[in-house]
């Protein structure tokens, strides 16, 4: 019989073409994914078309949640109802029937995939479960994961969620194809119309090397995934499951390439392509032939009608209830074991336990080659070279022996029980290894929304049961148990009983009950009536009558016969039923007591490996900016060195110290403190007195002498442990020495010497033993003498001044504490120290033998009491009285003109102030005459009095200004002086009463409301970076919030939070706010167009001049979200870690192999993102580190060169975001805009500092600054007060730095003013040095500039004051410059300004000489006053200095000798101590009468601070508006 159906397949082969060339039909080919099947429903039956409800939903909540929440769980179902004995068998049906119901389901339905973002189920488990909770735990839960849906269903009750079926409702063969052209595609060999085989015979499927997604879970013994590459190929993805299912895949390609072959014998002719798609077309017939009418009248016990023709409104879809419940009836006739048999009817001598035979099928049908794995573990690898050569046609192939064994193997009894094999062992993913298919079923009839098993009924017009017995009338005793159990478990009600349970029970010998009879007859006839490529609908053109008549009768059997070794004669006629009579009989069916037991049920560690590399990873994060540290400071430290190099001080340090060392000093190093590394020292013993220097290891300056002459005892602390290399001094009346010595070896030296000389000056040396530890505590360091002195001042000042300064005699601590207040002495040094002056300075020396009346080098607690009561509360007699007799140096009670020469010489000594002994003779002769004196050679103290009488109120109330102890005193008023009717006002003398009114009223002090008001008058001064810095962090915060509420909130169904919880809404919302940082940076920098646009009317409203500024805030903005979102990601990367691979679809751009479990290494590291990410937050590191204040300061180089690395910043954010792991990227809409200006800015800057200009004069100046002349370039046009960045090209092409030109616009060339701070400066004064330079030529520089400043818009204001400190008046001289040349060509109508204010402050006038050069250019051209000029020389302190009065009235009689200061030279007045900015600015306003002053200053940020704390008072108390612009260097 099967040799003469297959000639007749031949000679239809033959026929075919010649037919359709008669007929003229074009034959068209179906689609894989069943598209256009219906041509007027194109999407009807199609891949990812919708189920069809044939039942109504029965959503909880009409929508999309689950029905059944008042169902029992269905553990419980299971275990209530379809649990039962097993070994049962069928009457008459095959296991082969059972698993190839599996197969029909496979090929029209597929809902496994499950929904993506993941929707979790948990499913009870019943207390002390057998299989799942054997430790009575009582709270575990089996997992369902709901399956996938239309996204665009689900969202009311009128539209319900629909779910997909990933399969084609079609009978098309795509369990063998695939539903796509792309898989179908890998699986052909296209050569012969043939399906891609494995051996020469193609008889096995080729190995997966194109990586299709098939199905991989782990098999039941070894808790891993396979690799699937190794896997065979099939057209569905389910194939691997179970042996029998793959003997059905690899039988139907086998039958495939059969037909190929015996088209491509008698049609030579034809295509590849010809030959697989008519080789399909006849597989496919053939398929619907044996499940319409072989398979399916076997399994219902009913024959299906005639076929009526093609029914184009016949929806095909496969609907719920019969996909959740009706087609799963075969679970009841799968058997636990899989029989094999050869052709004589042997069985073979193991039998496949099907629990354990899960995924294991392609190991099973060839001989396993152990070996050891990559991992170290043995693993399971086959060798599939050889089956070839064992599948031939003389040996039964295990293939054979399957399908032989499933032919004649009884299926499982039709009833409700199900085997635990599919009931407690099915299959599960490695976290949850062993599963409840059952529960599985029911779960999925609940995700789908299926009523109640009576609703069931009803749609299907069949009655509704009231009665438990009626279900199934002539059930058995074990059915009728069934349902007794179910009855229980329902709690008796039809309403909430499952639809797959109620149809089950009504199972009986003859098959299905009426439910699911019904429902699947009407869900194949739908499939058949709709199909319009049906073989036997002649409209298609498909097959001829002869043809159709062919393929009915084509049976199962004769497929297998045809495509195996197995004789005919073997297999009865129907392999889906077996009877009395046909070949082999089953001899017995195994129960499960009699099988190998099923593997139990184990769980898997997602996380396991990944916890070390997740703490290493982000610990080495965490310390790489301390590497970065160490690497800054190690660059520091060779900066350092090269810096003595440059400065050539080295060489010399190493020759004194070998003269300091040939002279006796001995070398070693002084602990000052826990807090400070030790310093080198040397140590010299004095030959004239029992004194000890020590001098300074480096430079040989003396850093302290330590007199021993008034102890009669020295001692000493040695320490007896840590290298015993240190000793203590102790002081009395200062501070310690600590000595540490390279060895022990080296103090022993000292020791020996020190005892020698402190014997030669009748001294007794103690030496005393201690512990390193005990001695530095011992030890008074500098820090704690400085603290005890600082409280000592207090005292004298509270004693002074009855101040608010209280000890608490209770307490012993502070009572300790004041005895050592009241014993402290204060020593030369220290009272120097106090007056910030040196110690050998003649007025130092005079001053403290003044008030050292006890002539024991020290000052005590009483004298110094009673100096500061005298200069604070004394009377002017008194205070000129101690005047006097500290320069009365023979105490002769007069002062001759040589000692008021001398007292003169040592206050402009002070002041750095050198004049002739003639213009100071002269001085004298001019004071002497001026008081009525001339006749005098000395002065008694009236004759002193007198002569700075008329300046008394100078000194009114001077006292000493103690800068060392950071106190400041309080005035006393002045004395009523009947005999003084001097008045500064109107040369009246005020009374007590009068001069009360004017001194200050102070308000009550209110420590809240001061805060207040500071707070606004600060908002009130700075509202314009205030309003920009609100609404840069409302930005920030409102990016971040929009992102975190959206990821938080409204992607709640995407599925991350649940993964991820709030890490990703963090990182997210982070992400969108760096992003707009680090877009926005970029504007910060563009310096060219924030000079144009600073010069339009913007700058009424935009503040450029903090640009600076703002870069920094923006900077560290992102870094703090920077922060952020790697926190964010900490916790993301961990959630993500412990997560199964199937979860992880919620990313789109990800894919990942069935046997690839990405471990936290692949996540940071494995994929662009993170890879990016990593690089990313080590280059942002880097810039960071290298960009702090003390990096810029010290290592200005490194912090250039590491912030070039924002290109690779940038480069690598837009690769970050490349990855779209959870959406696309935002960074390139914000950055685009930024980047193209700043690329043209930098385009500009590029194309002019690039041209080498020539210096054409350099000259070393004082103070450390060097003055550089160059070339200006041809259209270089700047304003004064601007700036530029030079590199000099000795020092790299690269390398930038900020200086202000002090050169003038209208000057021909350029010029700058450097100050030798840092190495790069250092380096650029020892180049143009002329000792280097020599005959060489000036080396060339590259410029870029200019850019817009604060100070260039002094010409803008009515009034404009410029104050300078130090360095920082360089951008006055070319204001300054540029005001003579308008002066001098009467040009001074092109500006504004009426009045301008230069304020100078400087330690000396002598360290900026060349800017008094200026300042007299100023003076001659401005003959009209408009330029006030006020020079305020720092180092005498405050006005109320004692010193500094003297040096006022000098001032004042040298003005009047030579019209010019005494200390500048110029007419400018000249001030002593620091400018009072609130007082100035006061007198500013009252003489100008203006609403808006411009207030420009440029210094050190204590200079800045204090001009704006003087602007915002002044705009509080004046009627005009102080607008302050600064710089700071």
């Amino acid at each position: 019989m099967v040799a003469q159906l297959e000639m007749c397949y031949i000679l239809m082969c033959a026929c075919v073409l010649n037919i359709n060339g008669i007929t003229g039909i074009r034959i068209e080919y179906q689609r894989y994914d069943g598209w256009y099947n219906n041509p007027s429903n194109g999407n009807w039956g199609t891949r990812g078309s919708h189920f069809v409800n044939k039942v109504p939903t029965a959503y909880q909540d009409n929508t999309y949640q689950p029905s059944g929440v008042d169902r029992p769980s269905p553990r419980s179902i299971s275990n209530a109802v379809f649990s039962g004995s097993s070994g049962q068998t069928s009457q008459t049906k095959t296991a082969l029937l059972a698993f190839f119901s599996q197969m029909v389901n496979y090929e029209i339905a597929d809902s496994t995939e499950a929904t993506c973002p993941m929707e979790l189920l948990k499913s009870n488990i019943p207390r002390c479960d057998k299989f799942f909770d054997p430790n009575c735990e009582g709270d575990k839960m089996m997992p369902y994961q709901r399956a996938a849906y239309d996204k665009n269903t689900g969202r009311s009750p009128n539209n319900p969620r629909k779910q997909i079926n990933k399969a084609t409702s079609w009978i098309d063969g795509s369990f063998i194809y695939g539903v796509s052209e792309v898989w179908a595609n890998c699986l052909r060999s296209f050569k012969g119309g043939k399906l891609f085989s494995l051996d020469t015979k193609g008889r096995y499927p080729a190995l997966n090397k194109v990586g299709l997604p098939l199905h991989n879970f782990p098999t039941a013994k070894e808790l891993n995934l396979k690799n699937p590459e190794k896997m065979w190929m099939f057209g569905d993805s389910h194939t691997h499951e179970n042996p029998a299912l793959m003997s059905l895949g690899i039988l139907l390609f086998r039958w495939h390439n059969h037909l190929a072959d015996k088209l491509r014998m008698t049609q030579d002719n034809w295509s590849d392509d010809k030959l697989y798609h008519m080789a399909r077309h006849w597989v496919i017939a053939t398929l619907q032939n044996i499940i319409m009418y072989e398979y399916l009248p076997t399994l219902l016990g009913v024959s299906m009608e005639p076929y009526p023709g093609y029914e184009r409104l016949t929806h095909p879809g496969i609907s719920p209830v019969f996909e959740a419940a009706a087609s799963k009836y075969y679970l009841t006739l799968l058997p636990s074991v899989i029989h094999r048999r050869n052709t004589s009817c042997q069985s073979a001598s193991e039998s496949w336990r099907l629990c354990n035979s899960y995924w294991k099928a392609q190991d099973l049908y060839s001989e396993p080659e152990p070996h050891i794995g990559d991992n170290g573990a043995i693993n399971t690898d086959h060798n599939y070279s050889n089956i070839s050569q064992n599948d031939d046609d003389s040996t039964d192939s295990i293939i054979d022996q399957v399908l032989m064994g499933l032919a004649s193997q009884k299926a499982e009894r039709e009833d409700s029980f199900i085997v635990t094999d599919v009931r407690s062992h099915f299959y599960g993913p490695l976290h949850f290894s062993r599963d409840d298919l059952v529960v599985q079923t029911l779960m999925r009839g609940r995700d789908y929304g299926l009523p109640d098993y009576n609703t069931a009924r009803k749609a299907y017009r069949l009655p509704t049961l009231t009665d438990w017995k009626t279900i199934n009338p002539g059930a058995s005793p074990a059915m009728t148990q069934a349902m007794e159990n179910a009855k229980w478990v329902y709690n008796y009600s039809f309403d909430k009983m499952d639809v797959f349970t109620g149809g089950l029970l009504e199972t009986t010998e003859q098959g299905p009950g009426p439910l699911f009879r019904a429902i699947i007859l009407e869900q194949f006839r739908r499939i058949r009536n709709g199909d319009r490529f049906w073989f036997e609908n002649k409209e298609n053109g498909l097959f001829t009558d002869e043809e159709i008549k062919q393929v009915r009768k084509t049976t199962l059997k004769d497929i297998i016969v045809m495509c195996t070794n197995i004789p005919n004669n073997t297999l009865q006629d129907s392999v889906f039923t077996w009877t009395q009579g046909d070949p082999c009989v089953q001899t017995s069916q195994l129960s499960e007591d009699e099988l190998e037991p099923c593997s139990p049920h184990q769980g898997y560690d997602y996380f396991e490996g990944s916890g070390l590399s997740f703490v290493l990873s982000f610990v080495a994060l965490g310390v790489f900016p301390f590497f970065c540290i160490i690497v800054a400071y190690i660059i520091y430290k060779f900066k350092k060195y090269r810096l003595k190099v440059t400065k050539r001080t080295l060489y010399m340090n190493k020759l004194k110290a070998m003269v300091r060392g040939s002279a006796g000093n001995l070398s070693a190093y002084e602990w000052t403190d826990y807090k400070e590394l030790p310093r080198s020292i040397e140590l010299r013993f004095e030959p004239n007195a029992c004194m000890v220097t020590v001098l300074s290891g480096n430079n040989g300056a003396i850093l302290r002498v330590v007199n021993l002459s008034k102890h009669l005892a020295v001692d000493l602390f040695l320490t007896n442990n840590k290298g015993r290399n240190t000793l203590l001094l102790p002081v009395p009346k200062e501070y310690d020495l600590v000595v540490q010595f390279e060895t022990e070896s080296e103090r022993q030296n000292f020791i020996i010497k020190f005892r020698e000389y402190v014997n030669i000056h009748y001294k007794n040396l103690q030496c005393y033993d201690r512990s390193l530890g005990g001695v530095l505590k011992l030890a008074i360091t500098k820090r704690k003498r400085q603290e005890l002195l600082e409280s000592f001042f207090k005292s004298v000042f509270s004693e002074a001044f009855q101040m608010d300064y209280l000890l608490n005699e209770e307490d012993d601590h502070e009572l300790n504490h004041s005895k050592e207040i009241l014993d402290c002495e204060l020593s030369k040094t220290e009272f120097a120290d106090a007056l910030a002056l040196k110690p050998n300075s003649l007025f130092v020396e005079q001053m403290f033998s003044a008030i050292d009346k006890d002539k024991n080098g020290y000052i005590s607690f009483r004298e110094l009491l009673y100096t500061v009561v005298l200069f604070s509360k004394g009377t002017i007699e008194d205070k000129l009285l101690m005047f006097f007799r500290m320069y009365d140096l023979d105490e002769s009670g007069s002062l001759n003109r040589l000692e008021v020469a001398t007292l003169l010489k040592s206050l402009l000594e002070m002041a750095n102030t050198k004049l002739s002994q003639n213009e100071i003779d002269k001085l004298v002769t001019t004071m002497f005459n001026d008081a009525g004196l001339s006749g005098l050679k000395s002065l008694r103290f009236n004759d002193f009095s007198q002569l700075f009488g008329n300046d008394i109120n100078k000194i009114w109330d001077a006292g000493l200004d103690w800068k060392g102890t950071r106190i400041r005193l309080p005035r006393a008023s002045p004395p009523v002086n009947n005999n003084n009717n001097n008045n500064i006002s109107n040369g009246k003398r005020l009374s007590k009463s009068e001069r009360d009114h004017f001194d200050g009223i102070r308000d009550t002090y209110n420590p809240i409301k001061a805060k207040v008001k500071i707070i606004a008058h600060y908002i009130e001064n700075n509202r314009q970076p205030i309003f920009y810095l609100i609404l840069f962090f409302g930005i920030c915060v409102g990016l971040f919030a929009e992102r975190f509420y959206f990821y938080a909130v409204e992607r709640e169904d995407k599925g991350l939070r649940m993964m991820m919880g709030y890490g990703v809404a963090i990182s997210r919302g982070s992400a969108m706010s760096l992003s707009f940082c680090y877009s926005l940076i970029l504007l910060t920098m563009c310096r060219n167009t924030i000079t144009k646009v600073r010069e339009t009317f913007l700058n009424l409203y935009v503040p450029f001049d903090m640009n600076v500024a703002f870069h920094k805030v923006v900077a560290w903005t992102g870094v703090f979200f920077t922060v952020t979102h790697i926190v964010g990601h900490a916790f993301n990367f961990y959630h993500i870690t412990t997560q199964p691979v199937a979860f992880l679809c919620i990313f789109d751009e990800l894919y990942f192999r069935s046997d690839v479990l990405p471990k936290f290494s692949y996540w940071l590291l494995g994929n662009l993102t993170g890879f990016t990410g990593v690089l990313l937050t080590l280059v942002l590191f880097i810039i960071y580190i290298f960009a702090t204040q003390t990096a810029r300061k010290y290592i200005f180089s490194a912090f250039w060169s590491s912030h070039k690395l924002f290109v690779v910043m940038y480069i690598l954010t837009l690769l970050h975001g490349a990855g779209r792991l959870l959406q696309s990227p935002w960074f390139p809409f914000y950055f685009m805009g930024p980047a193209i200006l700043f690329t043209i800015d930098k385009l500009v800057s590029i194309s002019r500092k690039k041209t080498e200009i020539s210096v054409v004069k350099s000259e070393l100046l004082p103070s450390d600054v060097t003055y550089l002349e160059f070339k200006r370039p041809p259209q270089f046009e700047y304003k004064s007060g601007q700036w530029v960045r030079i590199a000099c090209i000795a020092q790299g092409r690269n390398e930038y730095h900020p200086f202000t030109l002090t050169s003038a616009p209208q000057e021909d060339t350029l010029s700058v003013h450097v100050r030798s701070l840092g190495p790069w400066t250092w380096n650029l004064r020892n180049i143009f040095d002329p000792e280097n330079l020599r005959d060489k030529p000036y080396p060339k520089i590259y410029l870029d500039g200019p850019y817009g400043a604060g100070q260039q818009d002094w010409y803008r204001y009515d009034v404009s004051v410029l104050v300078g400190g130090g360095i920082g008046v360089t951008p006055y001289a070319s204001i300054l410059k540029d005001f003579v040349h308008m002066k001098a060509i009467n040009s001074t109508y092109k500006i504004k300004c009426k009045k301008l204010y230069f304020i100078w402050v400087t330690a000396s006038q002598k360290h900026y000489e060349w800017l008094t050069d200026i300042l007299r250019q100023v003076e001659q051209v401005d003959t009209k006053g408009i330029v006030s000029i006020h020079i305020y020389i720092t180092q005498f302190f405050q006005k109320f200095d004692l010193r500094t009065a003297m040096l006022y009235i000098c001032e004042e009689h040298f003005t009047k000798v030579s019209n010019k200061s005494l200390f500048t030279g110029l007419r400018a007045k000249t001030h002593f101590g620091r400018p009072q900015f609130g007082k100035i600015f006061k007198s500013v306003q009252e003489t100008s009468r203006v609403c808006k002053v411009g207030v420009f200053s440029c210094g050190p940020p204590g200079l800045t601070k204090g001009v704006e704390k003087a602007c915002i008072e002044c705009s509080k108390t004046t009627k005009a508006l102080f607008e302050h612009h600064f710089e700071n260097f």
